[in-house]
């Protein structure tokens, strides 16, 4: 529907504004625990690398592996900071979302790890994690997300 439209492109935008105001971040993918992209802002130049984080199965490797450590009972794993390539990937957990942070070898990962702490941004993850199902059981019963 247009509303929907413009809530989504509203959306875009407001992760987009990130891209300028965090040192060396390329890309933002937001997902759900089983990598499905909902909604991604990229630098032109980057939308390949939004690409190969889906296809490498980056969010559900992130996603089994914090499982495994809290049952191991080392703790929750709510971050994962990895060197893909030429790319610094930063992986939050904000169930039933995942944050995907994209950036150059040389960005700045307190910067991006402190993005949940930004008010607005995390105000934004808050009314996404509202309309999505809780366990990825609960989308088979509903329409589930909408992929864009």
């Amino acid at each position: 529907s247009p509303i929907e439209n413009r809530a989504m492109d509203s959306l875009r935008r407001f992760l987009e504004s990130y891209l300028s105001q965090v040192d060396g971040l390329s890309a933002i993918l937001l997902s759900d625990r089983d990598g499905v992209g909902l909604m991604s802002a990229a630098q032109p130049e980057c939308q390949w690398a939004v690409e190969a984080v889906v296809k490498r199965g980056l969010v559900p490797g992130f996603c089994q592996a914090a499982e495994q450590a809290g049952k191991l009972g080392v703790g929750p794993a709510s971050a994962f900071v990895t060197n893909y390539g030429q790319m610094t990937i930063v992986l939050l957990s904000c169930q039933p979302l995942v944050v995907t942070l994209i950036g150059q070898p040389d960005c700045n990962i307190g910067a991006m790890t402190g993005l949940l702490k930004d008010r607005a941004f995390s105000e934004q993850l808050r009314r996404l994690q509202q309309v999505l199902p809780q366990e990825s059981g609960d989308a088979a019963g509903g329409s589930g997300p909408v992929r864009v």
